[in-house]
């Protein structure tokens, strides 16, 4: 992966990392930061490491764009779930 594939991954995982905090949360709260880093190794094991799946779609400067997606919006939306229920268990206790 090339500098413009890792630059289009991290805006790529900041973006996805705000969404899923804010559609899964209601707001952006504190934790959108984790979501995001959790986003962008998703979208690193999406786009470089699932065999076969990992070469279709288009590519930018070796990073495939819809297995990249995929896994960041699958491990974003998973961690964001998982921090909510945390926090929310924590402010209610």
């Amino acid at each position: 992966m090339g500098t413009w594939g890792v630059i289009l991954l991290i805006g790529g995982a900041l973006a996805v990392g705000l969404l899923a905090d804010r559609v899964i949360d209601g707001a952006v709260d504190r934790d959108w930061p984790l979501c995001a880093l959790a986003a962008g190794i998703g979208a690193y094991v999406g786009s470089e490491y699932l065999g076969p799946l990992s070469n279709w779609g288009p590519a930018a400067d070796g990073l495939r764009i819809v297995p990249a997606l995929l896994g960041a919006f699958t491990i974003g939306v998973v961690i964001d779930a998982v921090l909510g229920r945390l926090l929310h268990a924590r402010r209610s206790a």
